[in-house]
């Protein structure tokens, strides 16, 4: 059986969705949604000509130090702002030891730059680069 929902219900739903808003922010930094010690604004690349640098680093979570894998000195790596029809070249330099990629989310592209290394991808090597080279076919995210 359906019940409506009356005006009182509602207000009072609204009331413990807020209250439940505002105090999130004295939450553990392990029981949020968005990490505090993490960049606070993504850092964002565009144009026709981009370079993407993949290296360990140091970052700060929760005042604490960890090593990570991060691009372009970022974790996680920067967004990227392309446009529908345009043609774009991601030169990806590897400053890891081991073979690396890039797994592209919300893109469209052959899948042989996208994937695994040595499974649809052959990888990056340490300390080479490789040259992405696409047109960009759709729109959106």
């Amino acid at each position: 059986m359906i019940s409506a929902l009356d005006r009182r219900q509602f207000l009072r739903g609204a009331a413990l969705a807020g209250g439940g808003a505002a105090l999130s922010a004295w939450l553990p930094a392990w029981a949020q949604t968005i990490s505090p010690g993490m960049r606070p604004t993504l850092p964002t690349v565009s144009g026709e000509d981009i370079t993407l640098t993949i290296a360990r680093q140091s970052m700060s979570i929760d005042g604490r130090q960890f090593r990570a894998i991060g691009v372009n000195g970022t974790v996680p790596a920067p967004l990227i702002r392309l446009r529908e029809g345009q043609r774009v070249r991601l030169n990806v330099i590897n400053q890891l030891e081991e073979d690396s990629s890039i797994h592209w989310h919300g893109l469209i592209l052959p899948a042989n730059m996208d994937g695994v290394p040595g499974v649809s991808f052959p990888g990056i090597k340490p300390g080479s680069n490789y040259l992405y080279q696409f047109s960009v076919v759709q729109s959106g995210t």
